[in-house]
């Protein structure tokens, strides 16, 4: 995992791509700057069926072949990460997360009000149709899209909704139907010197190793 330089990360801000539940524009963003995003997963087979009938993975996501269930997720998402994790993040002085729910899932996210840092942990439950639903609804509307190296053995990927974006998400797949998001953005002193999509891979690094400890794995 490549490690981040500096302590304080990011001031998170997240666009989410909740597929038919969307806005008008397809997009809906639970924070008021800079957006990233979140969605959905949870089944074991490559052909599991989506809501609407079809086979998953679709759209050119790929499958996830060793999936997670979705009972490895903490049922609050503020502790996803151990606090040793968020003080990495965001300093010793960190604040705690705050839990949301919204459209797609359950929420936290930690965000230091003074460096403008943050990063968070979203739940991809609605729509089941995990990375599938970022293929379909997300890709077409960002302007920065990577395809990750595999995180924990899962396909992720990561995204700007804008390529001057200082935030950015990364969208991890534990099964085919189920995704874990991280946005993160750098503190404003960080600005230019962190990538975002690099922090919110190492972010999400960390949290997938938690789901996969908390599997027994």
């Amino acid at each position: 995992m490549r490690r981040m330089a500096g302590a304080v990360l990011v001031g998170v801000v997240v666009l989410l791509v909740a597929g038919c539940s969307a806005t008008s524009d397809g997009v809906a963003s639970p924070a008021s700057q800079d957006p990233g995003v979140s969605q959905s997963v949870s089944s074991s087979s490559s052909e599991s069926q989506s809501p609407g009938g079809g086979r998953l993975p679709h759209s050119g996501a790929p499958a996830v072949s060793d999936p997670l269930p979705e009972s490895v997720l903490p049922e609050d998402p503020c502790d996803a990460f151990t606090r040793e994790q968020v003080e990495y993040a965001l300093g010793d002085n960190a604040p705690e997360g705050k839990r949301e729910e919204i459209a797609t899932g359950p929420t936290c996210t930690w965000q230091d009000s003074e460096s403008g840092a943050g990063f968070g942990a979203f739940y991809g439950l609605n729509p089941p149709e995990g990375l599938s639903a970022y293929y379909r609804n997300t890709k077409p509307q960002v302007e920065v899209w990577h395809e990750l190296p595999p995180i924990g053995g899962f396909p992720a990927v990561a995204f700007q909704k804008y390529k001057d974006q200082v935030s950015c998400t990364a969208a991890v797949g534990l099964s085919d139907e189920l995704t874990v998001d991280v946005p993160v953005s750098p503190s404003r002193a960080k600005y230019g010197e962190v990538d975002p999509c690099d922090a919110a891979q190492d972010m999400a690094e960390m949290l997938v190793e938690n789901l996969k400890e908390r599997a027994g794995r």
